[in-house]
């Protein structure tokens, strides 16, 4: 049957409508021509594909820094009607929580320090990679670099700090090596284009996260035999980090509060108590009868080869209740001591 001209000009236009939707669906739905790598070439595309799921994936914002002087990089990729993932460097405060490591977060067992969640993760840059600070009070020269964040933000939650706690999300151990990975590829390839560090990925495999919340008891702590606050303290929970963890971390719930009352922290590397504390702090004289040196509820002593960094921070009535030093309380002194017999070292406080 020959078809009229009326027809054919029908099926042309169907046609070209059909063809002009599954285009547009192309476009918009999948990543069909979406290059390997993203943000100036910095991570690869199945990683943000990894953390951020299914969706057209377009790239907000990249710049990555080409001065040394300021080694500063940001990246926001988001799937279009799903979600954002933000990589960026920050100068960190002593009050800032980047750099506390929740003992739910995976950790890198090698090469740089971080932690990583689900949709949170943070990674030190390479040595130098550091912005210089204009302010005396944020001018921190012993710290040689600064962190790198990185951030997924989920349309329809709530704002990223009211974003779900890394202790009460179920880990994801996928999807955080993939975090870590784009950190990592980021803070290199920040690294290269400013001049501060070789450009080299570290090699980077992550700790599994600590074993779920479970109730603690007073004078057990941390697992550790006599720490305790001495007054028996009831309703306790406590979670602590994988026993593979550079930065071993051990956080004390009361029931009845949503943030921990008590964090310890100790690790051996040199680099993580800059963060953390000011220089006069770590070298501050301690009390008699203490090994090392310190204040404010940090202290580092000699254990062996290694320099053991030691910190603990949370609420003053568990930590330094009616305006006590740390250094005064049972508290600390059983802790420092049962972490330095468990690695074999002396105490570092009066016994």
């Amino acid at each position: 049957m020959k078809l009229s001209r009326r027809a054919w000009m029908l099926m042309a236009a169907a046609l070209v409508l059909v063809l002009g939707a599954g285009g547009f669906a192309t476009w918009r739905y999948t990543n069909l021509f979406l290059p390997d790598r993203l943000c100036d070439g910095a991570v690869a595309t199945k990683d943000v594909q990894q953390v951020l799921g299914d969706g057209r994936i377009e790239v907000v914002q990249s710049r990555l820094a080409k001065d040394r002087a300021e080694p500063e990089g940001r990246c926001v990729i988001k799937v279009r009607d799903g979600a954002d993932l933000t990589l960026q460097t920050h100068g960190v405060a002593r009050s800032d929580e980047r750099s506390l490591v929740d003992p739910a977060m995976s950790q890198p067992d090698r090469g740089p320090l971080g932690a990583f969640a689900n949709d949170t993760g943070w990674l030190v840059l390479p040595s130098g990679c550091r912005k210089p600070s204009d302010s005396a009070s944020e001018a921190f020269p012993d710290r040689d670099a600064d962190i790198l964040s990185a951030d997924v933000r989920h349309r329809g939650k709530r704002d990223l700090m009211w974003q779900d706690n890394p202790s009460k999300e179920t880990p994801d151990q996928e999807a955080r090596s993939a975090l870590a990975r784009l950190a990592a590829d980021f803070g290199a390839a920040l690294a290269k284009s400013s001049g501060c560090g070789s450009g080299d990925v570290p090699d980077m495999h992550l700790t599994a996260p600590g074993p779920a919340v479970e109730l603690a008891t007073d004078g057990q702590l941390c697992h550790l035999p006599g720490v305790g606050t001495g007054e028996n303290s009831q309703e306790l929970a406590q979670r602590v980090s994988d026993p593979t963890a550079p930065l071993q971390s051990c956080w004390v719930y009361s029931q009845i509060m949503s943030e921990p009352a008590i964090r310890f922290t100790v690790t051996t590397d040199t680099r993580y108590p800059a963060f953390v504390a000011q220089r006069a702090t770590l070298d501050a004289p301690l009390p008699a009868g203490w090994r090392g040196a310190g204040s404010n509820g940090a202290v580092h002593a000699e254990c062996g080869k290694d320099d053991l960094f030691l910190h603990l921070s949370g609420r003053d009535e568990f930590v330094a209740p009616s305006d006590k030093s740390a250094f005064s309380t049972p508290l600390f002194t059983s802790w420092v001591n049962a972490v330095a017999a468990q690695r074999g070292c002396e105490p570092v406080a009066p016994q």
